[in-house]
């Protein structure tokens, strides 16, 4: 298992709101050769936009961006989404397709997420 550290993140972007999360869902993430940077920057820059604006909203309860100091072959970034449902995402994809339908990408050096790296695994969590 890699050491894995908080990447740095201003307080709305590792945001925590009521309620407490019912969920979390865990998206672990490939960076491209010598992105990983980028692929940390594209996500505050688009998904952690679009999550602020569902925290607002009520449909997320937070957001985290956590990079691998270690030499993991598997992932280099993982992403962390608290739900205030048991369902996580599946609970609020109707509201947040929505969100997604009104945001413009930002690309990161002329780079999309298929240029910077890839989502490898996800998983939902429940609080035990």
């Amino acid at each position: 298992m890699a050491a894995v550290g908080l990447a740095s993140v201003s307080p709305s972007q590792a945001h925590a709101a009521s309620p407490k999360a019912a969920s979390f869902e865990l998206t672990f993430l490939k960076a491209s050769e010598g992105n990983v940077a980028s692929l940390c920057q594209f996500i505050k820059e688009n998904w952690f936009e679009m999550d602020r604006i569902a925290v607002e909203q009520g449909l997320m309860t937070e957001y985290r961006l956590l990079r691998s100091t270690g030499a993991d072959p598997d992932w280099d970034v993982l992403v962390i989404v608290g739900y205030p449902n048991v369902d996580g995402y599946s609970g609020i994809t109707k509201e947040f397709e929505a969100i997604r339908a009104a945001h413009t990408t930002v690309p990161v050096n002329g780079k999309t997420l298929r240029q910077l790296g890839t989502i490898v695994s996800s998983r939902r969590l429940v609080p035990g």
